[in-house]
Order: structure tokens, then C-alpha cells, then sequence
């Protein structure tokens, strides 16, 4: 059987418990992974292993949808897991010696208690709770695996990072000898070379994040306070949205805020370019936002305020005057900041946006005006709402 040695042999060699496996795009640590599951499962008769996801579309479209891939390129696998003996309704495939490999999703800690297992893959687990790991990983006997993108830091790195006890692997796609070569291409394209960033390809972040495999968080960070979670809060103080127009270059977002136990929890819910305003007219239907809750956009932008406002929403312009931008971030920056993990243009944002600098590489009270279409969304909607902010320019005005 071929495999990616960088992602396989660890697993086979290592003594630990444990195995955090971090790892760019396309490097292949899930596929690899998967092989070492199924072989592994072959090699020990009648175990159970679980491969958990954020939730059951993820899982189809990512993990389950490679271990049938898995399968089918590897004849001495697809001898020991007959396709009779895959249950494609319950996500299982099992194996001629009795071994269940199971794909499935936890909705909360008291699920996740349910069952016991031998080896247990945790895929993608900047989308699962901490709470549901820990569930998971005490019911576990032999091995437990989790990989990750590294888009922004987690529980991961704050509860396994340096751990003793845990093997933390790291690999990039250079690491992919299988990888497509336009693929390989595209993640080139963002390396900061002189000739990428003539092209306008560069891109610090994602060069970071999907090229080196590092966790996506620049120097002189904004927001440098927050967290990506998979946590969505259904009981909270308040809520607020906020959007921001774009089209051709710049998306139009619409980014849903609440405040859950003094902490802010942010979501994007339409993060796209090339909408006009009956497209954005589609999409607030579509995802059911209640048309009595206010909309607060961006007041250079009357004309498609007042045409959404026509079509029956509750659009409230942005009374943005000067400083209005320093203001919302020192607002925003008084919170802790969760971003709910399906928002991913959002946490790109987050990791990305940064201070302009001088000549001299020192950090101005300038916002760089770029990766900030969803946090302009979001500080709209939080104009006006929380207290901090309402305090500081109270202050301001007093001075």
C-alpha cells in the first residue's frame, strides 16, 4: 500500500497515547490517517473505532467520503472490508475478523458518553467541542488520534500543546507525494515572493496556514483576543447583526453577533461577491433571518439600505462618525472573542487583520483596510449596543 510516510509512520511508531496531528491542505493527514485506521483495524481482531466529525454533512462529504476512496484504491483493504459488509446507512465498515469502524457526530458532552471504543479519530477537531473530546477520550482504551487545518489556535493547542504524553506532528503539502500538481500550484501561489506578490497571489495568511502549516495568526494582530469554537450559544443577552456592502472585489457579509456570559460570539452567514440587491434580498430569506430583528449596514451605502428596506427588512444605517473605526475596535477588544467554527472567511479575517507600519516596522493606530469586510459587519451591528463602547465615546466627548 502507498502512503504519505510523513502522516503514516508516526502513527504506526509512536508509544503515546495520543496523536495531535496538525496539518496544511492538502498535505493528506486525513487520507493517511484513514489508511492506518483501516489498517490497524485489520491487524487487531474484534476492536471498535470511532472517526467523530463536527456533524454527519461534514463527515459524508470529508472523512467518510475518503475512507470509501480508501477502500477502493486498496485491494488487500477491500478484502478485509467487504462491500457486504459496509453499512453505508450507518456509516460502518466492517471488517472479516470482526473489527466495527464506525463514522459518527456527537451533538453535546452527554452524547458523547454514549459507547466505548478501542482506537478513536477525531477529524477536524477545531469543529468539535472540547467537552465532546474529553467524553470521547476517557472511553477510549488504546489510541486517539486528531488532526486539524490550522486556520487559528484551539483547545488543542491551549489543553495538548507540550503535553508529554502527546505526539504533535506537523505537515505541510510538500509532505503530499500524491498531491495534484495544480493544487501544489495554487497553495505556491501564496507564498510572499517578490513575483507572487506582483501577480497580487501573496498571501501572508494563507501561506502561513495552508503552505507552512502554521497556525494563521499574523504580527500586530487588531483583535489578537479570540478563539475559534464550536460552541453557538442558544441562550444569550442579546443578539445584533450588522452587514457591509461589496460586489465586485469585496463581498457583502452579514455577520450575527451575541453576547453569551460577557463574551462575544460571532457567525457569518453570507460572506459573498457579486450579490446585488435582490440576491441579497434571496439569501436573508433563505436563511430565515427574522425580518423584525434590525440589519445595521454601512451608511455609505444608503441606496441598497433603503431597496432592502423596501423588500420588507429592518435596515438601520450606521451612524459612523469620526474615529468611528477605532472606537468599535477598542469596543470589541474589551470582549473575548469566540468565532463559531463554520465561519471561515470570518476567521481568516480575524487572524489576518493588522495595524498599518511605520518605515521603521512599528505599529500605527491605523487599521490596514483589508480582511475586515465581516469584523466592519460586526462592529456596525455592535455600534451603539455595548456598553464599553457607549462609555468610551461618553468619555471621549466629556475630555
Amino acid at each position: 500500500m502507498k502512503v504519505n510516510r510523513a502522516i503514516y509512520e508516526p502513527l504506526v511508531q509512536s508509544t503515546k497515547k495520543t496523536t495531535v496531528h496538525q496539518g496544511g491542505t492538502s498535505s493528506g493527514k486525513t487520507y493517511g490517517i484513514l489508511q492506518y485506521i483501516f489498517t490497524i483495524g485489520a491487524q487487531n481482531p474484534g476492536e471498535v473505532i470511532t472517526v467523530a466529525g463536527q456533524d454527519i454533512p461534514n463527515l459524508r462529504v470529508g472523512a467518510y467520503r475518503d475512507a470509501e476512496n480508501v477502500i477502493a484504491s486498496e485491494p488487500v483493504l477491500a478484502e478485509w472490508y467487504p462491500s457486504e459488509l459496509h453499512n453505508k446507512s450507518n456509516r460502518t465498515f466492517k471488517c472479516v475478523n470482526g473489527t466495527i469502524i464506525e463514522f459518527n457526530s456527537y451533538s453535546d458532552e452527554q452524547d458523547a458518553k454514549s459507547g466505548k471504543r478501542d482506537r478513536l479519530f477525531i477529524n477536524e477537531a477545531n469543529g468539535v467541542a472540547y467537552e465532546i473530546y474529553e467524553q470521547l477520550r476517557i472511553r477510549t482504551t488504546k489510541q486517539v488520534i486528531i488532526d486539524f487545518n490550522p486556520s487559528a489556535s484551539f483547545w488543542a493547542h491551549d489543553k495538548l500543546y507540550g503535553d508529554p504524553d502527546v505526539n504533535w506532528i506537523v505537515t505541510t503539502f510538500r509532505d503530499n507525494t500524491f498531491i495534484d500538481p495544480s493544487i501544489r500550484e495554487a497553495i505556491l501561489s501564496y507564498e510572499p515572493t517578490p513575483d507572487n506578490i506582483k501577480r497580487g497571489t501573496a498571501n501572508e495568511y494563507r501561506w502561513k496556514v495552508y503552505g507552512l502549516g502554521e497556525v494563521g495568526r499574523l504580527e500586530g494582530l487588531i483583535i489578537p483576543n479570540h478563539k475559534v469554537t464550536a460552541e453557538w450559544p442558544e441562550h444569550y443577552k442579546w443578539r445584533v447583526f450588522g452587514m457591509d456592502f461589496g460586489y465586485t472585489n469585496d463581498p457583502t457579509t452579514l455577520v450575527e453577533i451575541r453576547m453569551y456570559a460577557g463574551d462575544l460570539y460571532w457567525r457569518e452567514h453570507i460572506f459573498e461577491t457579486g450579490l446585488t440587491n435582490p440576491d441579497i434580498n434571496v439569501k436573508l430569506h433563505r436563511i430565515g433571518h427574522p425580518k423584525d430583528e434590525p440589519i445595521v449596514f454601512d451608511s455609505a451605502e444608503p441606496k441598497s439600505g433603503e431597496e432592502l428596506k423596501r423588500l420588507g427588512w429592518y435596515m438601520k444605517p450606521a451612524a459612523k462618525g469620526k474615529d468611528s473605526v477605532i472606537f468599535g475596535i477598542d469596543a470589541i477588544n474589551r470582549y473575548n472573542n469566540y468565532i463559531y467554527r463554520d465561519s471561515k472567511n470570518l476567521i481568516e479575517e480575524f487572524a489576518s487583520y493588522t495595524w498599518k507600519k511605520d518605515r521603521n516596522g512599528n505599529a500605527l493606530n491605523v487599521p490596514i483596510d483589508a480582511f475586515n469586510h465581516g469584523i466592519d459587519a460586526g462592529r456596525y451591528a455592535l455600534e451603539g449596543m455595548t456598553k464599553p463602547l457607549k462609555e468610551f465615546k461618553t468619555r471621549l466627548i466629556a475630555l
